[in-house]
């Protein structure tokens, strides 16, 4: 027999990011790395997204994304501010939506990036792994590239480094952003299931406005 039912989001906080760390929190795992969906405005291709790291919060509750200035997501950043990000979290268990796991998306809406100040990005270079400190210093991110010479010049300089037994620089060209949404979008979905939004849309007096909304 076919089945279907309702999703419901219950038992929310007033304020999305609350929201967004409690299913950060469910998803946790050692070593894990978050990964989000960043779509820019792009002079060639009207739209362009890419997949990128998330990392982490600010101290004002912004989503934040690290990069190099030479990247074209940083270009296009620079060029126009408006942007969108999309969570995507496949098996999440929240005690308070239910007993089974289910699919979340969180989108951050009508969004703006904006970069942060030079005394900020030590933060950020200091929690890189090693693979990408080397490859923000060595590689340029786009180019037409050779496996072979890619290979000897990453092994090259991870000999140097390791004999050197000093600390990777953060490079000039490494920045980061935070992103501010006007709107967050949070849709639940189970098997068997029509999927529930509930959207959290920021006013004039700096509150949120939290209602659900048909997916």
């Amino acid at each position: 027999m076919a089945k279907s039912t309702l999703a419901h989001i219950v038992d929310y906080p007033n304020e999305p990011v609350t929201f967004l760390r409690q299913i950060l929190h469910a998803v946790e795992e050692p070593n894990f790395l978050q990964a989000m969906n960043l779509a820019t405005v792009d002079k060639e291709f009207g739209v362009l997204n890419r997949t990128v790291l998330f990392r982490g919060l600010t101290e004002d509750d912004c989503v934040t994304y690290a990069t190099q200035q030479f990247t074209r997501s940083c270009k296009n950043l620079k060029a126009n501010n408006k942007c969108a990000i999309t969570f995507l979290f496949p098996r999440v268990m929240l005690p308070s939506q239910g007993p089974r796991p289910l699919i979340w998306q969180v989108r951050l809406i009508g969004a703006s990036a904006v970069q942060l100040p030079e005394s900020e990005l030590d933060l950020y270079w200091e929690k890189d792994e090693l693979p990408a400190q080397i490859r923000a210093i060595i590689f340029r991110t786009g180019r037409p590239s050779n496996y072979e010479e890619l290979k000897e010049k990453h092994d090259r300089f991870l000999k140097d480094f390791m004999e050197s037994g000093e600390p990777l620089h953060r490079p000039p060209t490494f920045t980061a952003f935070k992103i501010k949404s006007l709107r967050w979008d949070f849709l639940k979905i189970g098997m068997n299931q029509i999927a529930d939004r509930l959207q959290y849309r920021l006013q004039d007096d700096c509150q949120w406005e939290v209602m659900h909304v048909s997916s």
